[in-house]
């Protein structure tokens, strides 16, 4: 039978770039573009307000991971839980028999006397050495 090498290291992406994987390199040229295209349509002030956002949205979104899941996820995961219907999973139904509540009368307890731990707590405490 023939054997065939495992594939190892299957959770973390291949590095193209230095320290950059496929999608990182991709994200940030996308946010690059974006940025390049606002400094030829805006004036420049608005151009530094909004590529300012732009770099810090791409630059999270390519590097920032949340307990190691990416920002796009998390943010896709926070609206699907927004919009979906919740299921509540115990809802409280009428008995078919109903129970009456039996009542109890709140009794004062008597404070008792000398017990048994008091007269060895006096023994261990007089004690002779």
């Amino acid at each position: 039978m023939a054997q065939y090498s495992t594939p190892q290291f299957t959770e973390s992406e291949g590095k193209i770039i230095s320290f950059l994987t496929f999608r990182q390199f991709f994200v940030l040229v996308g946010g690059g573009a974006v940025c390049f295209a606002l400094y030829y349509t805006l004036p420049f002030a608005l151009f530094l307000i909004l590529g300012i956002m732009v770099a810090t949205i791409t630059a999270a979104i390519a590097f920032l991971k949340v307990n190691n899941t990416s920002v796009v996820t998390l943010v896709l995961h926070f609206i699907t839980f927004s919009i979906a219907s919740k299921t509540y999973v115990w809802k409280k139904k009428e008995s078919v028999y109903p129970f009456a509540s039996k009542r109890y009368e709140a009794k004062d307890m008597e404070v008792g006397g000398k017990t048994a731990l008091d007269a060895t707590k006096k023994i261990v405490e007089y004690r002779k050495k």
